[in-house]
């Protein structure tokens, strides 16, 4: 009976500790097949972040976060391994309305809105993928004392429609048939 009751009390404070998690969308497998229903938005969302052995999302790290006519919310998470980053999403118009800044547990930190110039009201249809650009960031954490600082800064973002490109269609050659388009953010 006791077994059961710290089982419960663990699942519980389990699941209140992932109620203020980022949930990032995840990139789509290599070996994906497009159906023709679905768009997608891809390119470089790379960040310098240590990685944390204990960490439940692996680094501190951000996103953008994309809303769409339909309701449906996606996030781009920038990684510290695989900067090429390639999700799905339901065919619809999205704008770009948030910068979201997490810890290495996945928990948001802090949020911004984003700058309107950025993305607003973008169609993205059935069939095509969205290029969006290459982001690089960096992230640090300082303590001192009882104080932990945490800062994210974008360093560079760059329009390398074409070689990303051809990144995307190597990574995942299933995709190599579907018409791309720049979509660069901020263009």
């Amino acid at each position: 009976m006791r077994l059961d009751r710290f089982l419960t009390g663990l699942t519980i404070s389990g699941v209140s500790v992932l109620a203020g998690c980022a949930g990032y969308t995840p990139s789509i497998l290599p070996n994906e097949k497009p159906t023709g229903q679905e768009a997608y938005l891809y390119g470089r969302f790379y960040i310098e972040a240590k990685a944390s052995a204990l960490a439940l999302d692996g680094h501190q790290t951000m996103g953008f976060v994309i809303k769409c006519a339909g309701g449906e919310t996606y996030i781009l998470r920038f990684s510290n391994d695989n900067a090429l980053q390639a999700i799905n999403i339901v065919p619809s118009n999205c704008s770009l309305t948030e910068f979201i800044y997490t810890n290495s547990d996945g928990q948001i930190r802090s949020r911004k809105p984003a700058p309107g110039k950025l993305m607003t009201d973008v169609r993205f249809d059935a069939g095509k993928a969205y290029y969006l650009g290459d982001f690089y960031a960096e992230t640090t954490t300082s303590v001192r004392g009882n104080t932990v600082s945490r800062n994210w800064n974008v360093k560079t973002v760059r329009n390398d429609y074409k070689n990303t490109s051809a990144a995307l269609k190597a990574a995942y050659p299933n995709m190599s048939a579907l018409p791309t388009e720049d979509r660069m953010l901020g263009k």
